[in-house]
Parts: C-alpha cells; structure tokens; sequence
C-alpha cells in the first residue's frame, strides 16, 4: 500500500494514471489492455526500481495506491496487486536502455492491422520520425509475458527507435519521460493508419529521420 515513504510519490502514480486513462480516451486501450511503467529515479537501499500498473485492473476503476514497486530484478517491492504480467518484458527493456524513463504499451487498432499483416510501420509523418525516430519493426507473434520474449523485443527495438510492435499484439513504447513515451505510442498509431490507407491509395512518401534537418534546440511538438 502507498506511504509516505513510497518510493513512488503520489505524482508518479497520478501521472501514470492519467495517462492510462488517456489511453483509453484516444482509443489507445480499452477495458485491461495495455500497461504503463516509470524508473524511479535513483536507488533506494541499493535497489533500483519501477512502478508498474497492476494486472487485470480498469483503468477506470483504477486508483494511485494500486501501482506496483518492482525492482529491477523483479522483485516486489511495495504494493498489495499483482503487478502486469509483462512485467518481465518492462524489466527487459530498462535494463538495456539506461535513457527510458518510461514505457507505455497500447493495443491500438492500426498498429495491430500492420502488426497482423507483418509489415514494419515506416514513418510517413513528421511526428513519427520526431517520436519514434525510425521506422518500428514486427516481431512474430508469442507471449509475451517472460523475460527471454523481452530480451527479443529490446534488442529488435535497439538504442535508438523508440518503439516496436508486438505482433497480433500491439505497441511498446519507450520514452525519456511518461509524457514523450504517451506520445510515441500515439504517433505511431496515427502514421500506421496513414501508411495503411496512403498504400492502399499508392507509394507513400517514407521519411527518414536521419535526413530532416532538425533545428537545433528545437522543442517537440
């Protein structure tokens, strides 16, 4: 149960909250789907750590106080829930991405199309390549709640994409904050239902990131 002496403040667990509930509101989610985890900054008794959304919750009946601590080796640190059963793929990723600070994954509808139809979502739109900063890779579909699944799906994302999709699955999304990771997942879904109908219609024009030039201190949309 949240304390005072959480490791997770009440910010990080409103935070994260909010955007499960976002996710939901832009069509990302619905009902269960999806989860959302933040690094804590810093190491508390030597251990580093996450909060996690607890497994099999609404979003909508969902509270502060429900997220899980976890550490990074798994270990459950705080909280009276299961944390997410893709916990391990979580784990996964921040190991090998000391930069995320965040991650959000999403069921959304034209990301699944593409997943389902094994075709990489190249970036049509601005907002993709500012976001995701590439083009985001398919893996194969399996379950997805273990840590060798993990393994797979951060080093097919690597250290520079923000992203990949998880076959007849859906999205993960990483970011340096909850915020900038909310909004990969939803550049990616907006360019992967543009890419779907702009290929049905002809060739689409694929943007590459490392060809825009991108002003110097310029802020994300």
């Amino acid at each position: 149960m949240h304390t005072a002496a959480s490791r997770a403040t009440r910010q990080t667990r409103d935070e994260i909250l909010y955007y499960c509930l976002e996710s939901v509101r832009t069509g990302l989610n619905f009902n269960t789907q999806g989860n959302i985890s933040v690094r804590l900054p810093g190491a508390h008794d030597g251990q580093d750590a996450i909060v996690i959304t607890p497994s099999d919750v609404r979003y909508d009946a969902m509270r502060p106080e429900d997220m899980v601590v976890v550490g990074l080796d798994g270990t459950v640190l705080e909280g009276d829930l299961c944390p997410s059963t893709e916990l391990p793929v979580h784990l996964a990723h921040y190991r090998r991405r000391p930069d995320v600070q965040a991650i959000v994954h999403t069921e959304s509808t034209f990301v699944n199309v593409l997943g389902a139809l094994g075709r990489r979502i190249d970036p049509v739109l601005l907002n993709m390549v500012l976001y995701a900063k590439g083009p985001v890779e398919i893996m194969p579909f399996e379950f997805s709640t273990n840590g060798d699944f993990g393994r797979r799906s951060a080093e097919l994302m690597g250290d520079d994409v923000n992203a990949v999709v998880w076959g007849n699955h859906g999205l993960l999304a990483v970011g340096v904050s909850l915020k900038l990771a909310f909004k990969v997942a939803v550049a990616v879904e907006e360019n992967a239902e543009v890419l779907h109908r702009a290929s049905a219609a002809g060739t689409p024009n694929v943007l590459v990131y490392e060809d825009i030039d991108i002003p110097v201190g310029a802020r994300l949309p």
